[in-house]
């Protein structure tokens, strides 16, 4: 299993060393959101922002991310890869595939 360390290390490298080139997914029912970028096979790597902030201290300005979209787009745009990666249609879609990489031991989620 991936440390905090090596979690962060592989995100920030698929997005160049800055968050602002990844993409903020808002979840406004959450109050939350989740910073995107994708792996060196374009699938998606998702971190919380509050996991990210707490590993780096780095607040997050959503306007500051290369782009902005809403959880529901998210949904509609992967709907076929969350059908395969999701266990169930009951879990949060999002924070499923960032269980899933610490489960599995590997991605950057």
């Amino acid at each position: 299993m991936e440390t905090n360390t090596q979690l962060l290390s592989n995100f920030l490298f698929s997005c160049g060393g800055n968050w602002h080139n990844t993409l903020y997914i808002r979840d406004d029912a959450a109050g939350n959101g989740y910073l995107m970028t994708a792996d060196r096979d374009g699938m998606p790597l998702l971190m919380e922002v509050s996991a990210f902030n707490r590993l780096t201290g780095n607040s997050i300005d959503p306007a500051e991310c290369c782009g902005e979209m809403a959880l529901g787009v998210f949904e509609t745009v992967y709907a076929k890869y969350l059908l395969w990666r999701c266990p169930s249609a009951q879990e949060h879609s999002l924070r499923s595939i960032c269980v899933q990489a610490h489960e599995r031991g590997g991605g950057t989620q």
